[in-house]
């Protein structure tokens, strides 16, 4: 089963946005600070893709 976690949008300076990862999210996947991922919007089913830019 998936992990869930609900998270809310935070302004970050005048135009960018953040949403924060879970720690055992990123513990699970390995990410690191500073880690390039890559993103991608899905509009037909309100998706945000987030994933390793190998």
């Amino acid at each position: 089963m998936a992990q869930k976690a609900k998270r809310k949008i935070l302004q970050l300076g005048k135009y960018s946005k953040v949403i924060v990862i879970p720690r055992d999210f990123l513990r699970d996947l390995k990410w690191k600070e500073n880690q390039m991922l890559e993103l991608a919007l899905d509009k037909k089913n309100k998706r945000i893709i987030v994933k390793d830019a190998k």
